[in-house]
């Protein structure tokens, strides 16, 4: 996972009026929280953060500098205006770098399928995979090579290679990707709910810090 260093200042716990002149100002309001560290909050530059975000993406290990003192973090939620769509505020996790974590890593494809060419369709079932290990280990994303795979021709989990300082949580036999035809493709399609009903997304339980994370985020 790749590492980056972005500067930060302690800022007094303040009024909704105080954090949007932060805002007007050029600063991101934001919080550190985790196991290791009592919660506080901080201020980074928007530009800083924005530049980083475009080179490294927000799933690189942020070294967050507060006058000389750094504390190793990860970004667990990024806030934007509905309207402007900035960054309004951060919630970074700080980590020890010494123990495996547990996460989701984004799965990406690349290449061009034979199947593709032929007339198939490539049907990504999978979009992340559940793994554990160092940060310092873990790859920011997990390629998927698809040149070779023809039409029926399938991608496993199993088939996915991170090394052996890497555990693999999610179902070996799970399906990454696959190329189908396109009459596979409409049979696969899920059904549309019917007149009159509502459908029901699934969703995941957010992790969640300590108690005072919450405290803060009432101050926005």
């Amino acid at each position: 996972m790749k590492r980056v260093a972005i500067n930060a200042e302690i800022r007094p716990i303040n009024t909704k009026g105080n954090l949007k002149a932060y805002r007007r100002e050029g600063k991101i309001p934001g919080v550190v929280y985790g196991k290791i560290v009592d919660t506080f909050p901080i201020l980074v530059d928007a530009r800083e953060f924005s530049k980083l975000s475009r080179e490294v993406g927000r799933t690189a290990i942020f070294d967050i500098n507060i006058s000389g003192k750094i504390y190793p973090a990860v970004v667990k939620e990024v806030q934007i205006d509905p309207i402007k769509r900035n960054v309004i505020h951060l919630d970074f996790e700080a980590v020890d770098l010494g123990k495996p974590v547990y996460v989701n890593l984004p799965i990406v494809v690349k290449g061009e399928a034979i199947g593709v060419k032929k007339g198939g369709i490539l049907d990504l079932s999978l979009r992340e995979i559940e793994v554990e290990g160092l940060l310092t280990d873990l790859p920011d994303k997990v390629e998927v090579d698809v040149t070779n795979l023809d039409i029926k021709d399938v991608i496993y989990v199993k088939d996915i290679k991170l090394g052996d300082r890497i555990k693999i949580y999610t179902d070996t036999e799970a399906v990454v990707v696959s190329v189908v035809t396109a009459t596979e493709e409409e049979v696969a399609a899920p059904a549309q709910p019917a007149e009159g009903e509502t459908a029901t997304p699934s969703t995941t339980p957010a992790q969640t810090g300590k108690s005072e994370v919450k405290e803060e985020k009432k101050e926005k």
